[in-house]
């Protein structure tokens, strides 16, 4: 008895023993080496057990049950190489920081020449999107919308075709956001507008996007009025491997794609390649997809010092749209929120007026040189190739159609009949005969007779609208550490561009030539036809498309063009540098741009070839920026920035008539002065980001075309528009437990034109016909929500794989868009644009990763605008009530599931 008590006690101690020697808490945080940021939700495991945590919102992480002596700590992030971390153990220890490495080559240097902002030191309002989020939220929306989760941000799908949405921050236009991939402007370098159908692949690649509101982190001279859109693609993977993916949802939505990786080989080379596919017939009516994207980048690491990587990317694509605005009544009460009247059948098949097709690569070769231990410089040559257009109707014939189906879609049968000279048409001033005869002659040939040949006066066909371009650009920065304190960096960027536009013929529908008399350089074709009685003979420039229809993406040779030919040289050269001076607590930098722009027009259809030149017209522009970011504590920091722009006039209101001729002489820089305050803080359990802006925007360029009841084509430039673009941010994390993630967001602005502009009319020969004042000022600027609320949660079932998550977005203080020169009447003074209903959506989602056969897995579904909601995402302003105006409706509920694994 004595023996079982003595051997119970020693089991009873040892059991104590070890359970006291397994209690130690080990405490530590994991963070970006690059950047010392925390990394949240970064696995950390004890090696060979299920004993681990998940980091907080910090980077922090606690671990319980930790028995004493050596521990191998295993640490893995979602874009970073996995670590092995030892530590010695004993009681409760505290292993401080562990450092991960991007699992991407050059990804770091990529960073720099991107001016990427750090948390707690780049003082400016910013926000950042996770390649995680990108990869499960993203789904079927347009990319725009995976950014609606942030502060100041409205985006929609405008009239609903694929890469057609838009984006807006403070109340700025997308030509007045810098979009930057990797570091490079993409901006449209004649309108800096963005095209998103463009980049409609960029969302497979994107690793991160930060979205830096106002003046932004980047020193180079870009149109960062409202903010900066900074996207950070894939490198070239470290590791060995990839994955595929599926995706499909409604309206036939189906997506596929992979990704090839040979990780770094044994004589420092590496390749990672991506492509997908997509088709699907769109939410809207004759809104079809068709695309393609692609991915490459080459890696060669040369020694210590030199590292060079060649990244490509690119997104051919085809699209259906629609094209103006409808009346928000047939939308909602006659056809439905799909309606789409620019589309219908043809010879029994779909067909529309209205498509897009581009195809716009970008291929960059990165240079990294690492000059000595303080010195750096990375530099990118990089060129653009844009091929593609837009699609539409040309010619008066359409104008008198009714349409003959219930669902008010376009006859083009009976289009093609009266092209063929074969039918008659329905119009206000009853039967029109079609034209009985057409004669012609090519190049002074013998005429003859039978021939149909259209024109704008006497038929309809699709033509398309090409816009070709080539972009060649050099960026190189160069990174100096003055002394442990104070950085220099500073460099140049380099563009010059060639863009050419002008239209072509698609479909004749039914007639066998078009006929074109605008092309000056081109008139030895002669047509003869009878209109009544009358016999007119016209010369001009008989077209017979001499490639398939459905080739859109050729260029055709110069006669057989209609409509316009243009062409345009813009050269772009400026310089930027930055002082940082920086104690650990306390950052403070002040930065300087520069850049000097030329640009020039050449007319090939209203000039001879010996005066289709115009002269350079010279600009120069540039900013200035200052702030500075002090940390009161580990968990305390604030900001404050202070930024002045002068932009220079695009290209596109240089030139507003489209005419050499009718220079914009008036036109001048843009001013826009911009201060910013903030405060931050961060904790293992809370992030909270509350900031201020107030933007000032001084002597905007608006240049605006209408028609006069003559029909005549009149110009407004306005000169001095002034706006006032304020508000207050604020963003929040919340972590509950270990699995347990709340969001939030809240936005309140205040934007509004300001004074009394004075206007010139002038017609197309820039005669001044009259001279305007409008009254805008207190008028709330339109086209996006003022206020913005959100909030998202999200939950992990322990131990099962699966997550569940959810974001309610709330918009408010949404005007309708408006024209501005219709406030040129002092009774309406004041007087705001339509206000549309405020309005809320739910998005929902579920992710289960899992292992299938062996390897990684995920498998994740998305459902958008979940209860259905019916709102007015935006419209025109008119006199009349909410039915009367035109504009679009956004989606109903719409979903999509991918499946994916990586190997």
């Amino acid at each position: 008895m004595k023996r079982i008590f003595t051997l119970s006690l020693f089991v009873f101690v040892s059991l104590l023993c070890t359970d006291i020697t397994a209690q130690n808490t080990v405490k530590g945080k994991v963070v970006d080496e690059n950047t010392g940021e925390g990394l949240v939700g970064a696995n950390v495991m004890v090696e060979g057990t299920t004993i681990g945590a998940i980091t907080d919102l910090d980077g922090s992480f606690t671990i319980k049950n930790v028995s004493d002596g050596e521990v191998n700590f295993v640490v893995s992030y979602l874009g970073f190489e996995n670590k092995v971390y030892s530590a010695d153990v004993e009681g409760d220890t505290n292993v401080g920081k562990i450092s991960l490495e991007p699992a991407a080559v050059g990804l770091a240097e990529v960073n720099v020449l991107a001016d990427v902002a750090i948390n707690r030191r780049t003082p400016v309002a910013v926000s950042t999107i996770s390649s995680t989020t990108i990869e499960e939220k993203l789904g079927n929306q347009e990319f725009p919308e995976i950014m609606k989760m942030t502060p100041s941000i409205y985006t929609t799908k405008t009239s609903g075709g694929f890469g057609d949405s838009r984006i807006n921050i403070r109340g700025f236009a997308q030509e007045d956001v810098a979009l930057l991939i990797n570091g490079i402007p993409v901006n449209g370098m004649e309108d800096n507008k963005v095209y998103w159908s463009n980049w409609a692949g960029l969302g497979d690649v994107t690793r991160t996007i930060q979205v830096q509101r106002g003046l932004g982190a980047s020193k180079l001279a870009v149109a960062s009025v409202g903010g900066t859109i900074n996207i950070i693609t894939n490198s070239t993977d470290q590791r060995k491997g990839g994955n595929v993916f599926t995706s499909f949802g409604n309206d036939n939505y189906f997506k596929t794609g992979v990704t090839l990786s040979t990780g770094l080989t044994e004589n420092n080379w590496a390749f990672t390649f991506s492509g997908s596919r997509t088709t699907g017939d769109g939410y809207i009516d004759g809104n079809y997809i068709d695309a393609w994207s692609y991915f490459f980048s080459v890696s060669k690491q040369i020694n210590e010092d030199h590292l060079l990587m060649l990244t490509g990317f690119g997104a051919p694509q085809r699209h259906g749209q629609r094209s103006f605005e409808h009346p928000l009544d047939d939308l909602k009460n006659t056809y439905g929120i799909r309606w789409n009247d620019d589309w219908g059948k043809y010879r029994g098949e779909d067909f529309g007026w209205r498509e897009n097709f581009y195809h716009k690569p970008q291929v960059g070769l990165n240079h990294i040189w690492q000059l000595s231990p303080q010195t750096e410089i990375v530099s990118s040559a990089y060129f653009s190739i844009g091929r593609g257009g837009g699609t539409g109707d040309i010619g008066s014939v359409r104008e008198f159609l009714i349409p003959n189906n219930t669902y008010g879609q376009e006859n083009f049968d009976r289009i093609a009949a009266w092209n063929a000279g074969r039918g008659t048409l329905n119009s206000v001033f009853g039967e029109l005969d079609p034209v009985s005869a057409v004669r012609y002659s090519m190049n002074g040939g013998d005429f003859e007779t039978g021939q149909i040949a259209s024109n704008e006066n006497g038929g309809t066909i699709k033509r398309a609208s090409m816009n070709e371009h080539e972009w060649y650009g050099f960026l190189s920065n160069v990174r100096h550490e003055i002394n442990p304190n104070l950085t220099f960096s500073g460099g140049i960027d380099l563009r010059w561009y060639h863009g050419s536009h002008y239209r072509k013929a698609i479909d004749l529908l039914g007639a066998e030539y078009w006929f074109d008399d605008d092309n000056i350089n081109e008139m030895d074709d002669q047509i003869t036809y009878i209109d009544g009685t009358d016999t007119i003979t016209e010369s001009g420039n008989l077209v017979r498309p001499k490639t398939d229809a459905e080739r859109l993406f050729g260029s055709v040779p110069d006669d057989e063009k209609i409509d316009y030919h243009n062409d345009e040289d813009i050269n772009w050269y400026g310089a930027f540098g930055q002082l940082e001076y920086s104690t650990g607590d306390l950052s403070v930098f002040v930065s300087g741009a520069f850049n000097y722009t030329q640009m020039r027009r050449i007319d090939f259809f209203q000039k001879t070839p010996e005066n289709n030149t115009t002269d350079w017209l010279n600009f120069i522009g540039g900013n200035v920026k200052a702030g500075a970011n002090y940390n009161l504590n580990e968990n305390n920091n604030v900001f404050v920035n202070v930024g002045y722009i002068s932009r220079a006039p695009y290209f596109d209101a240089l030139f507003p008539t489209f005419d050499n001729d009718a220079a914009n002489e008036d036109a001048e820089n843009e001013k826009v002065l911009g201060i910013e305050a903030g405060y931050g803080y961060n904790s293992r359990g809370l992030r909270l980001n509350v900031n201020g802006y107030y933007t000032q925007w001084s002597d905007k360029t608006e240049v605006q075309s209408a028609r006069d009841p003559n029909n005549q084509t009149l110009f407004l430039n306005l000169l001095g528009v002034e706006a006032l673009h304020m508000g207050i941010e604020v963003d929040a994390a919340f972590r509950i437990g270990s699995n347990f993630d709340v969001t939030a967001m809240g936005s309140f602005g205040n934007w509004e034109w300001q004074g009394t502009p004075n206007g010139v009319v002038t017609d197309d020969q820039q005669n001044v016909i009259r001279e305007t004042t409008l009254y805008l000022d207190g008028v709330k600027v339109g086209d996006a929500a003022q206020t913005t609320i959100g909030v998202g949660a999200a939950y992990e079932i322990p131990t099962t794989g699966l997550s569940l998550d959810a974001q309610y977005l709330y918009y408010d203080n949404l005007y309708a868009a408006y024209d501005v020169a219709d406030r040129d009447d002092e009774a309406t003074a004041g007087q705001d644009p339509l206000k549309l209903p405020s309005y809320g959506l739910v998005d929902a989602g579920l992710t289960w990763e899992f292992n299938f056969m062996g390897q990684d897995s995920k498998l994740r579904v998305n459902v958008y605008n979940l209860f259905d909601e019916l709102y007015v995402s935006e419209a025109f302003d008119t006199d009349g009530d909410l039915l009367d105006t035109r504009g679009w409706y956004g989606f109903g509920r719409t979903w999509n599931a991918t499946f994916k694994l990586n190997f």
